[in-house]
């Protein structure tokens, strides 16, 4: 019920409830005072009696029960104002992004906290979007970094060296120093622009939780694929299956699967299970050739990072949908 009729309806239950109250109390009082009082107080009439007082009394008693239930429900919309207000402000701040809110009605109200939701998950997934990037630039700097400074500590050995055999030639070599010192200094504040390819980077491993990695994923993920209409399912049977591996480019790795069912697949369901020490990811979309040319780069990238990362990888595609399991042989590492 629409919030407009629905108060509507309250003012004039309101409005009715109250006469009503009245007519049926003094009623009541009147037929019950004539019939067990009216005897004994020799025959004085009920307005005249101790009964119209209790009447009153029992009346006013009546109304205040009715504003109290009348309120509950105007306390019930305050509530959720407030509850929402709160809500954006904590989206708003510096702070943990909120939880989504659980809509009961299907009124203006319940519209509202569902455009929040929208709000919160879009929200979501652009803070681990950005936190992704941000990692993956952090790791493949200091990769960088460590292949730059590692030469210029080899040079800097072999000018120590030099410096016996060249005396004549110290200021060439003071020179050399500080510019090798200009080159280390340039690697601390330089900003990788791109980050698009895998094959020249190092890759640090270490123990990664699947099911922990995959519901920051699917977090990230439900915005889009809400707004898309795609039903975004999450069945982790197996929730302490661990991979030795690197969190980034696993989340690399799948990201690329959710986005090709979002973007080519016409799916209107996308499934991911954790069972056996298996990861499976189904849509029920249109498939495709995965042997054709035009696949796309998604499925290269899809090749190679799990290439990269050890991952064996099965694909199956056709009318009814796509299929990706994915396992890792821990014993290859």
């Amino acid at each position: 019920m629409k919030l407009k009729r629905k108060y509507q309806l309250l003012l004039f239950t309101a409005i009715i409830s109250v006469p009503l109250a009245l007519l049926f109390i003094s009623v009541l009082m009147t037929i019950i005072y004539n019939s067990a009082f009216k005897t004994m107080n020799k025959d004085i009439p009920f307005h005249e009696s101790f009964a119209y007082p209790t009447m009153l009394v029992v009346f006013f008693l009546s109304v205040v029960l009715l504003a109290f239930l009348f309120s509950k429900s105007i306390n019930s919309l305050l509530n959720k104002i407030n509850i929402l207000n709160k809500t954006i402000h904590n989206l708003a701040s510096d702070k943990k992004i909120p939880n989504i809110l659980d809509v009961n009605n299907n009124d203006e109200m319940g519209e509202l906290i569902k455009s929040v939701n929208l709000l919160i998950e879009r929200t979501t997934y652009r803070e681990l979007e950005l936190k992704q990037h941000e990692e993956i630039k952090k790791e493949l700097l200091n990769k960088l970094r460590h292949d730059i400074n590692t030469p210029l500590t080899a040079v800097k050995l072999q000018l120590f060296y030099l410096e016996d055999q060249f005396h004549d030639q110290k200021p060439i070599l003071e020179s050399l120093y500080q510019q090798i010192q200009y080159i280390a200094e340039l690697t601390n504040e330089f900003n990788i622009q791109s980050i698009d390819t895998l094959e020249n980077s190092y890759i640090l491993n270490d123990e990664v939780n699947i099911h922990d990695l995959f519901e920051i994923m699917v977090k990230k993920w439900s915005y889009l694929y809400s707004i898309n209409d795609i039903e975004l399912v999450y069945k982790p049977v197996n929730r302490n299956l661990i991979w030795t591996s690197n969190d980034i480019w696993l989340q690399r790795l799948f990201d690329n699967i959710f986005q090709n069912a979002l973007k080519h697949s016409i799916a209107k369901k996308l499934e991911v299970t954790i069972e056996n020490g298996v990861v499976s990811i189904r849509d029920n979309g249109i498939g495709f050739d995965s042997n054709s040319k035009s696949a796309g780069l998604g499925l290269k990238i899809i090749k190679d990072i799990s290439k990269i990362l050890n991952i064996k990888y099965t694909l199956q595609s056709n009318k009814n949908g796509t299929l990706f399991c994915f396992t890792k042989n821990e014993n290859n590492i």
